[in-house]
């Protein structure tokens, strides 16, 4: 029998917080090896590490100050590993006396640095066992991981075939987690639409959709073995189609009486928030609704792929609204520091937001290579094709090319802040 490692590594940043993060591909891999015959063992860099949970249960999460990479030393702000103590994550391993497998998973481009060293330290303890990194920095930065991780095997793109997406009574490998109240669930992969910021598409072209019927086997599978009643959808587009889709689910779930609660963290689309579509979301206990926007500029929404506009948003609302949901319940996401968005026109779109009775919800701009904005922006010379990803962090990317955005960031985020809570 073969022994698995599975790591999931640290976050190094200028700020995190848990809003249910799990590393769900890697531990679909688990389940995958499992079957297979394999013992899957997980050390999750993340674990036990919340910070004062909200009503949700989502945190912060327990952080370290460490020193900054050299190029980014010239930024005025701290700089954080988040996770386990590097001690307490070697006496993890330690306790493993053999392993013939290892896979780590890789989050956010410019959280490299936490997968870099739990290779490093891993090859430090198992020195002829095989690791192969994957996950979104592997895909998204395949060279730059392929000549710096130090990992045996670097996987671009999805480690597993579709079919396992698909596959009733397969699911991730949750029981190797200790902290099981919020899960992620997902009933969808792809995303139909292609906006110019985003990186949906290069994790799959397609958009597909699991039977509706089978997410639900899920849901209460991991209610009566885990005890879970809050549940994530991480979805990139959760509601198109949703007729054949999140209605059929949301129905089946009223229908089985049971009480559970839904988050949406990665955003809805406003355009197919009908009324029908509202009603389900709020006798479903959803809550703290998220829906994307990014900016009320219509011109800049056709520019970047027209997946919503201003009407779209203000139906959703309204129908949102019409259904029992209030303001505190409604959250639309604000992209900030994108090259194409004037910062005044950030401030117009708070208030746009305020108008229509919800919070504006601040995102951001993160630099994603292959993206559409990326190319115009390596076209352009704005920036080097192959910067370093340590750059495409949110927090920093919009300062390296607007001097003044600092300051002016401050400014937004303490108006929203104001509107937000009158």
């Amino acid at each position: 029998m073969k022994n698995v490692l599975l790591v999931n590594p640290w976050i190094y940043d200028f700020s995190a917080y848990d809003f249910g993060i799990r590393p769900v591909g890697l531990l679909r891999i688990g389940e995958f090896l499992r079957r297979k015959g394999a013992k899957v063992n997980l050390v999750d860099c993340m674990e036990g590490c919340s910070r004062h949970k909200d009503e949700d249960g989502f945190s912060k999460i327990k952080k370290e100050k460490i020193e900054k990479p050299e190029i980014l030393k010239n930024i005025e702000r701290p700089y954080f590993r988040y996770g386990i103590s590097i001690q307490i994550f070697l006496e993890k391993i330690s306790a493993f006396s053999e392993i013939d497998e290892i896979y780590v998973t890789s989050g956010m481009t410019y959280w490299y640095p936490g997968a870099h060293l739990a290779i490093r330290l891993l090859k430090e303890r198992f020195n002829k066992t095989p690791i192969t990194l994957g996950g979104i920095y592997a895909t998204i930065c395949h060279k730059h991981a392929c000549s710096t991780s130090n990992a045996d095997i670097v996987w671009k793109g999805s480690f597993l075939d579709k079919e396992c997406f698909y596959q009733s009574g397969f699911y991730p490998a949750y029981d190797l987690l200790v902290d099981k109240d919020i899960l992620p669930i997902q009933l969808t992969t792809g995303c139909p639409f292609r906006c110019t910021y985003c990186a949906s598409r290069m994790f799959g072209a397609k958009f597909e959709m699991k039977d509706p019927v089978n997410l639900f086997e899920e849901v209460m599978y991991y209610n009566r073995v885990f005890g879970t009643k809050s549940f994530v959808f991480y979805d990139d587009a959760l509601l198109y189609r949703s007729a054949e889709g999140i209605k059929r689910f949301l129905r089946i779930v009223i229908a089985s009486g049971m009480q559970f609660t839904f988050h949406t963290p990665n955003g809805l689309h406003a355009r197919f928030i009908d009324e029908e579509l509202a009603e389900l979301f709020k006798k479903t206990n959803f809550r703290d609704l998220r829906i994307s926007l990014e900016t009320s500029d219509e011109g800049v929404q056709q520019f970047t792929g027209g997946k919503v506009n201003n009407n779209d948003l203000k139906l959703a609302l309204r129908n949102l609204k019409e259904s029992g949901f209030t303001k505190k319940d409604l959250g639309v996401y604000i992209l900030m520091g994108a090259s194409y968005i004037d910062m005044e026109n950030t401030m117009d779109d708070i208030i746009f937001i305020n108008s229509l009775s919800a919070k504006a919800i601040l995102a951001s701009y993160s630099l994603i290579p292959g993206t559409l904005d990326y190319k115009v922006l390596v076209k352009n010379k704005i920036i080097k094709d192959g910067i370093d990803p340590l750059w495409h962090n949110k927090t920093i990317f919009s300062e390296l090319l607007m001097p003044a955005y600092i300051r002016k960031a401050r400014e937004i985020r303490r108006f929203t802040s104001n509107l937000n809570n009158s």
